[in-house]
């Protein structure tokens, strides 16, 4: 059995791609960050929501970073993620 389950595939490989292109870096996410796009999936954010979401809360971190290229993961970007997500839902 896969770790994945199949009907979770396309969600995740959505989200992972954008999240991927979006920083212009990595071949793939933490187990981490995994785990937390299933839960989103499992709320049933809708994946054009959640990717606006996090394109925001990227742009935003990435703004307030001193460095070039900042480290951000997805989970380190929970807070601002949901922030975004609470503000698509009003």
């Amino acid at each position: 059995m896969s770790l994945l389950e199949r009907d979770n595939l396309n969600y995740l490989t959505h989200v992972e791609q954008f999240f991927l292109t979006l920083k212009g870096s990595g071949l793939s996410l933490s187990a981490s960050d995994y785990d937390l796009i299933t839960q989103w999936e499992n709320r049933r954010v809708p994946v054009e929501v959640l990717c606006r979401a996090i394109e925001t809360a990227y742009r935003t971190a990435t703004a307030q970073s001193r460095s070039a290229s900042p480290r951000v993961s997805l989970t380190g970007m929970r807070e601002q993620v949901e922030d975004e997500l609470g503000k698509a839902a009003r």
